[in-house]
Order: C-alpha cells, then structure tokens, then sequence
C-alpha cells in the first residue's frame, strides 16, 4: 500500500513535497457487562495519511511563490483510485497561499521504549487478566459491583516517508482500560467511571486503581454540595492532569506553541515570565517530552517525520522555548522541535498529605465531570464530580457545584508536591495546592 502511493506521488507534476504517514493497527477488545463477558474481537485497521504540497503563483499577475497544503486518507479500499483521491488533494492545496515552508529532511531518530512485549505477544491473555484482576478487587469492596469494564489492548506499525528523504518506522503499543463501578445505597445508586490510557500494561495497578474508584463511589453517595466563597483548593491525579492537559488543548501547551507566536496570538516571549504578576508559588517547569519510556506521546519521530526530543518549554516561570514543527520553525527561524509530547512538571517539595493540611475550609478535588480551560486565556471552570471538604481533622465527601479562576494566575501561587505519577501523557506531582479559587456550591 505505502509503496504503491509513493510511486504515485512522484508521478504528480503538481505536487512539490508530499508526506505519507501509514499505520496498521491490530485492536484485542474485551468487553464486561456486570461480571459476565459481553463480546471478544480482534480488529485489524490500515491507513495511510497522505499530505501533499503545491507551490503556485500569487494572484494572477504572479508575484511571488506560495504553497499550498491539503491532506487525504487513503484506506486499502481506495487504491484502485488513488490517483483521484490524489487530485482532490492536489487541487484543494492550490486554494491555499502560504509563505513557502519545507519538510523535515532525513534525520537518525532516536530509540525510544515504546513496546510492551507482552502486550505484543499476549494480547488476549492481557485483557482477560485485567478484567479477572478487576472482578477479584470489586468483591473484596463492600457495597459496590461492577457495571461494566472495555479493555483495548492495541499494537500500531507506524511507517513515514516524505519527499525529502525522511523515512521511518516504530511499533507502538498501548492498553485502554475503561471501567464503571456502582455503590448501593438505601434509596440510589452512584457511580465512579474512571478510563486510563497506557503504553504498558504494568504502568496500570488494577487492584490499586479498583480500590480507589470503589470507595469514591461510596462517598459519592453521601456527598453533599460545597460552600461558595474563595477557598485554598487541591486538585490530584488524573483531576490534575485534566486541568493541565485539557485533552491536548492545555494553555500552557497552546501559547508555547510557534504556530500562535506566529499568529500573534500567544503574548508569551522567550526569557519573559508566563505569569502576569510576581509568582508566590514553587517554581514552575515544564518540558516537552517525548523519549518518556512507554508515554502515550512519545515517539522516536512525529507525524510530519521530526525526531522526538525532550525539550525545556518553561523554566522556573519563565518560557524558555516554543515548540515548534518544520513550518512554524522556518517562519521565526527557530529550532524545530516536533509536536508537543508527553507533559513533564518538575515535582516540588511538600509531601502530598501537607498539601491537604487546613484548619479552615480546603477542597480536594478528585474526579471533574467536565473540565475544559480556555486554550488561550487559561480561563477555567471545572464541574466538581467528586471531592473533599476538609477542615482540620473533619473531612466530608462533596459533589456538584464548580471550581473557576484562571490556570495562570493559580499556577503562579501554587506548591506542589513532591511525590509525582506518571499517567501516559503526563508525568509530574501527584498534587497541587491552589491558594485562592473560587468555588460554587451552595
């Protein structure tokens, strides 16, 4: 298939550079109602992501050279009409007038650990003994059973090649395992789903995990609503994560990006602090990582064929890099680093326990229902799924209600601490105290 569209490629007058990025997957799915399997299948997908450039003259007196870039998927069904696909592509690249910009030439790439060889051998044996691991940790949790569990165990053959010479290949493995636990109560039930993404299947304490989820469940039942005011507030785990990584949109990682410098919409400038007043907190600083063994962003090369690296982004509150792919770079003369990776926060130095401590109101916050900063303000406002209101030695479940402020203004006087988790895409403190946030509740 990939040989087959290269060939193709290279036919094309009109097409300047081109990028093919193929991926075969093979998918194990394991599928749990209650304690009974619902469903076992093995799926196999193959793709490929073809992106093709066309340089074209400016308007109709012809000054200056553009280029313009347009991207097809192409599935093995597709191949006895791979030339149309193409000219589609090709056609809606010469609607686009960009400053001409190249691809990432041929490069040694890294090696990365990115394959777990059990998951690779074993795939089925995998699953099933996540979910019989799971079903043995629920007994032993009073009150609580199983609703329902989904584990994809997946391994992806990733193949690119490009037009100036940059070719590669990696395997990749990686687990998804999404259960959802019912607590009974008197008169209700509630629920705790919790869903994780990892490259390796040890990376996941099952036990541990069920334990955890199960006893939220439980307190879920007997959650009240938390105070209004402006509290110190705890947020952990994959809470934390949530609020920092936004599903790929996080603010910190849109305004260190060259592609919104380049587009005027980030403010940030290299050497120059991030926070708009003096930080209170412990120092911030991030890295770009994508060599994290078994991250679920990592990768010896990207998608448009640039090495992975570790790259420092902020350095103790103030930007030390913007990330940046081939054009972007090209544009502000920078350094391309490749997309962003896995989020590395450098651990802080209180022990996580402290950070709870409060003689007034705290709230721990542990599960969102919804949690989605705006990319370019940082301006947040966090449904509260399930936390803890906790003063002094007096803690009490609490749910519903909201937490807001701006991710900036928080992280600037925030501690962290010291303890950190690794949670595929993110590896950093298990917790951080925010000292003023504002909270909706009553």
């Amino acid at each position: 298939m990939l040989e087959q569209i290269t060939e193709e490629l290279r036919k094309q007058d009109h097409v300047h550079d081109w990028l093919v990025r193929h991926v075969r997957k093979t998918s194990t799915q394991y599928y749990v109602i209650g304690s009974r399997p619902e469903s076992r299948r093995t799926v196999t997908t193959e793709q490929a992501t073809v992106t093709v450039m066309n340089n074209h003259s400016l308007g109709q007196k012809g000054n200056g050279l553009m280029r313009g870039e347009a991207e097809v998927t192409i599935l093995p069904a597709d191949l006895p009409r791979v030339q149309e696909k193409l000219d589609q592509a090709i056609f809606m690249a010469t609607l686009t007038d960009n400053p001409i910009y190249g691809l990432p030439a041929s490069s040694r790439y890294p090696t990365v650990d990115l394959v777990d060889s059990e998951i690779q051998t074993r795939p089925k044996q995998v699953a099933e003994r996540m979910v019989e691991r799971l079903t043995e940790a629920v007994t032993a949790e009073k009150g609580v059973r199983l609703s329902s569990a989904e584990v994809f165990v997946e391994e992806s053959h990733i193949t690119l090649q490009n037009s100036r010479g940059a070719s590669g290949h990696q395997v990749q493995t990686e687990l998804l395992f999404d259960i959802v636990l019912l607590a009974s109560g008197r008169q209700e039930e509630m629920e705790a789903h919790a869903a994780f993404t990892r490259g390796r299947a040890t990376d996941l304490d099952v036990p541990a995990l069920t334990q955890r989820h199960a006893q939220y469940a439980r307190d879920a039942l007997m959650a009240g609503t938390p105070e209004t005011g402006v509290f110190p507030v705890v947020v952990s785990d994959q809470a934390l994560a949530e609020l920092l990584m936004s599903s790929g949109y996080s603010p910190l990682v849109l305004r260190s990006s060259a592609q919104l410098k380049y587009q005027r919409v980030s403010p940030w400038e290299i050497g120059k602090s991030i926070f708009a007043e003096e930080p209170s907190g412990d120092p911030l600083t991030v890295y770009s990582n994508a060599l994290l063994p078994f991250g679920t962003r990592s990768g010896s090369f990207d998608d448009e064929g640039l090495s992975g690296q570790r790259v420092m982004i902020i350095d103790t509150g103030s930007l030390a890099s913007f990330w940046a792919g081939q054009r972007y770079a090209e544009y502000l003369s920078i350094p391309a680093t490749g997309r962003f990776g896995n989020m590395e926060i450098a651990a802080g130095s209180i022990p996580f326990g402290d950070l709870c401590d409060a003689q007034g109101p705290l709230y721990h916050i542990v599960a969102f229902s919804a949690m989605d900063p705006d990319p370019l303000t940082g301006d947040f406002v966090g449904e509260i799924r399930l936390g803890y209101e906790i003063c002094g030695r007096q803690t009490r479940p609490i749910k519903g209600g909201s937490i807001s402020g701006n991710l900036f203004d928080a992280l600037a006087g925030a501690q962290f601490s010291r303890e950190t988790v690794f949670l595929g895409d993110y590896e950093g403190p298990r917790g951080m105290r925010f000292p003023k946030v504002t909270v909706a509740g009553k």
